[in-house]
């Protein structure tokens, strides 16, 4: 099986070499970069990311876009930030037959997900989205990891679990491909949140408290933008969040900690994780009803505490707990 990766970033270097496990698999990953490209394929590292870390022997790299006209099935592994313009160079050679998997997190202003856009982008309907708790640097050392399959047919799920044979990857899986997508946003938002939470009150009881609230917020959001019930219990809802709010690991926790240890500067906009904490915030906040914000009072702070221009803001949720 041809398999193409997009993205040669920690989780699509990660996602790849695992793939390269399945002897089944032709596995090529995308850099831009030349010097990428030549490390992966001679030297079989990609010390940027992973600097201890040897890669499997048969995974190559190329440079060149139209090499992915031979794929039976792309990994988009990019941030949602550059994903747009990063497509652009692919997309005359991306045809209905090869499945695409979408790896990437996020939600767009007008409330597309990125599943939406990659459809209309790239004019295909054969695409499947992969999430769950998952750190790279994890499935580098092989640990297992469950991820939730959205999908819509059962061959793209046959397809799915056949290259993923002989790996440490397993599955849980829904065609609520979209409840799927917004989760995996939205639990950025709560194990931020969290972060404060511990930095704060160094709490086990505190902690799994507000733990607890935020899965009602989630609950409400994850039925706001039509997401299935059942979803929130699959390894892209419980799971994920548990992982992000829990583990230092997490990007969106430690800039909770951050916050909550009193080292949070505002005028610091430009670090790329609180660009992208303040993105899902701010653009799941404006979508939804101004009726239903009055049932999310955790997000309701946090958008204040982000978008405050007073100095002397602090961030605390314990005024809400009877709410």
């Amino acid at each position: 099986m041809n398999i193409f990766i997009i993205g040669s970033g920690t989780f699509g270097t990660a996602i790849s070499n695992e793939l390269a496990n399945n002897s089944s698999n032709n596995v090529i990953i995308f850099a831009r970069s030349l010097d990428t490209v030549n490390e992966i394929n001679n030297k079989h590292t990609n010390k940027k990311y992973f600097p201890n870390k040897q890669l499997n022997l048969s995974l190559k790299s190329t440079n060149i876009h139209a090499d992915i006209a031979s794929a039976d099935v792309i990994f988009i592994a990019l941030p949602s930030s550059v994903l747009k313009d990063a497509l652009v160079d692919f997309r005359d050679y991306i045809s209905q037959n090869q499945l695409l998997v979408n790896l990437s997190k996020g939600i767009y202003k007008d409330g597309n997900t990125i599943i939406d856009f990659l459809k209309e982008f790239l004019d295909s309907k054969n695409i499947v989205t992969l999430k769950g708790p998952s750190f790279a640097v994890e499935i580098m050392e092989q640990a297992n990891t469950l991820l939730t399959l959205g999908y819509s047919n059962e061959d793209q799920k046959e397809l799915i679990h056949r290259i993923f044979m002989y790996t440490n990857i397993h599955f849980d899986s829904t065609k609520d491909i979209r409840g799927v997508e917004i989760l995996s946003a939205i639990k950025n938002i709560y194990a931020l949140l969290i972060g404060v939470i511990d930095a704060k009150y160094n709490s086990p009881n505190t902690r799994f408290m507000f733990l607890t609230k935020t899965f009602t917020e989630i609950r409400i959001l994850n039925n706001e933008f039509q997401g299935e019930l059942d979803t929130l219990f699959l390894s892209c809802g419980l799971g994920d969040l548990c992982l992000t709010s829990l583990n230092d690991l997490s990007r969106n926790r430690t800039l909770g900690l951050l916050i909550g240890k009193g080292f949070y500067n505002s005028n610091a906009k430009e670090n790329t994780v609180i660009i992208e904490g303040l993105n899902s915030i701010n653009n799941i906040y404006e979508l939804v009803d101004e009726s239903v914000i009055k049932e999310l009072p955790f997000l309701h702070k946090l958008h204040l505490f982000f978008n405050s221009n007073e100095k002397s803001f602090h961030l605390d949720f314990t005024d809400l707990l009877n709410q």
